[in-house]
């Protein structure tokens, strides 16, 4: 079977769901029609962005460095299985069985952002195509990413366990399989590969402390979570799965954390219990933390868990390995300024809110980046104002730490501000005036190859359908590309996560 592919520009798709294979050098990439803003090569500030397009750029595109995986929608492709058997693309399709024994089958499908990438699988069993939606949002069945680093990524796959089950809670109890994906480098000699992990064989916080399921839990119930749950990719092979589990304040072990591991290949997990807290301010925290939002691999040493409105958990691997300090920790570390405990969710008839204003990503290899998004009134001055001109007014700020000084303990450890982008600047830029609605950035994403660039949702306030994703370096105040999706799905762009599958 020979199947055609072609190379997208960034920000372009093709219609069809059920053509689609993808190799590493050439592949097509199916899924919500877009529109594309190109801006004009060397336009810097003054120059002429062309307008909106529904057809695709004319001219290829290099494979992209990085993408945006979107997380909750793996899409569907039945002929995945025919393109598996073709020895001219095998490569490109990566497979294993799942727990119950079905065949699953995954494969990716990348352009550059601030366009969304995606992954695509079939399995034996599975909903019917009818059933999916044309694309996974509709099909309790299809993979959810977890967790990405480098070239892998962390899968949940969820389904009906068999009638024959020996699950003690209920015959048909909900199985999740996890599994990890490796891009691989499309050759023969690194194809890309996909592994069932085991389940996690060690109870749960909550299963201990609440004296749940007492004859036994069946492992394939615990789940892994995208708020909770980070891989670290290391040198050579070596990929570490690790869950969070922060201790309520109304514990004994108020003040640490269960961290729950898996080192690929091995067959069971390990538990390291009451990892203490260390309060970048003192040695006592100064009171109940909250979830983490997301975790984010740093480098090959450095994961963090980012808590939305309050600061982020800090793991050195490098000193959690070393034989001559065993016992790891986690240190916490604020957010700057006004950001913490800054409820920016209540809204009323004059008051918009600002959700998902927040996040943090990598800023080279042992630092952090951290974006904000900040109402301001129109005098100028930082928080909400109810002023009808300040309306959607806001500033967006960026942060650095460096992570090697706050795993050393080094003092002093700050925030640093790199720069600031008011909204009349943003609103100003090429290919933003006249075209883009004037209204707050949402869900910003850090850039894996510049932190300096960074992407963000825009929703028209009119219409909650029209929706952007526009890519904008902070450092240099221009706009980079805007792609807008057709589709009447308002979650598009909602749930990205960075990845760089080469």
């Amino acid at each position: 079977m020979k199947i055609p592919t072609t190379r997208l520009a960034m920000g372009a798709f093709v219609d069809g769901l059920t053509t689609s294979v993808f190799r590493r050098q050439q592949r097509r990439s199916i899924g919500p029609p877009l529109r594309s803003i190109h801006l004009a090569p060397g336009c810097g500030g003054g120059g002429r962005p062309t307008e909106p397009s529904d057809s695709p750029a004319a001219t290829a595109s290099a494979d992209p460095r990085w993408v945006l995986l979107d997380r909750r929608d793996c899409r569907r492709n039945d002929s995945l299985a025919a393109a598996a058997a073709d020895g001219d693309i095998n490569t490109a399709v990566a497979e294993c069985r799942t727990s119950t024994g079905h065949r699953l089958l995954v494969s990716s499908g990348l352009v550059s952002p601030p366009a969304s990438s995606f992954l695509y699988y079939t399995c034996s069993g599975a909903a019917a195509p009818d059933d999916d939606k044309d694309g996974g949002g509709g099909n309790s069945n299809a993979p959810t990413i977890i967790a990405a680093h480098a070239d892998s990524v962390l899968l949940r796959m969820h389904r009906p366990r068999d009638a024959s089950s020996s699950s003690p809670s209920s015959s048909m109890a909900t199985t999740f399989d996890h599994f990890v994906y490796r891009s691989g480098a499309g050759t023969a000699a690194r194809p890309p590969s996909l592994t069932l992990i085991p389940p996690r064989n060690i109870p749960t916080r909550y299963e201990e402390e609440e004296g749940r399921f007492p004859r036994g839990r069946d492992p394939y119930n615990r789940i892994l979570l995208g708020e909770d749950t980070a891989v670290l990719r290391r040198g050579g092979d070596e990929l570490l799965i690790i869950q969070l589990e922060l201790i309520p304040s109304y514990s004994d072990r108020h003040g640490t954390a269960d961290l729950c591991v898996l080192r690929l290949g091995n067959s069971a997990w390990e538990q390291k219990r009451s990892v203490p807290i260390v309060h970048d301010e003192g040695d006592e925290l100064p009171g109940p933390l909250t979830g983490p939002s997301m975790a984010i691999p740093v480098g090959d040493r450095f994961l963090c868990w980012f808590c939305y409105n309050a600061g982020f958990l800090l793991l050195d691997m490098g000193a959690a390995d070393d034989e001559a300090s065993p016992n790891p920790k986690l240190r916490y570390f604020r957010l700057p300024g006004l950001l913490a405990d800054d409820d920016q969710t209540f809204y009323s008839d004059d008051l918009p809110p600002l959700t998902n204003s927040q996040a943090m990503g990598a800023g080279g290899d042992a630092a952090v980046r951290l974006v904000a998004v900040e109402p301001r009134c129109c005098c100028g001055s930082l928080g909400r104002s109810s002023c009808p001109r300040s309306r959607f007014a806001f500033t967006v700020t960026t942060w650095t730490m460096s992570l090697t000084a706050a795993a050393e303990d080094e003092a002093p450890v700050a925030w640093v501000k790199d720069g600031v982008m008011d909204c009349e600047e943003i609103w100003a830029l090429p290919g933003y005036k006249g075209v883009l609605p004037r209204v707050h950035l949402q869900q910003p994403v850090v850039s894996l190859d510049d932190p300096d660039v960074v992407c963000f949702k825009v929703v028209s306030d009119t219409d909650w359908r029209k929706v952007w994703m526009i890519q904008v370096d902070m450092r240099r105040k221009e706009l980079l590309a805007a792609v807008q999706c057709s589709d009447t799905n308002p979650a598009w762009g909602r749930h990205c996560l960075p990845a760089k599958l080469q």
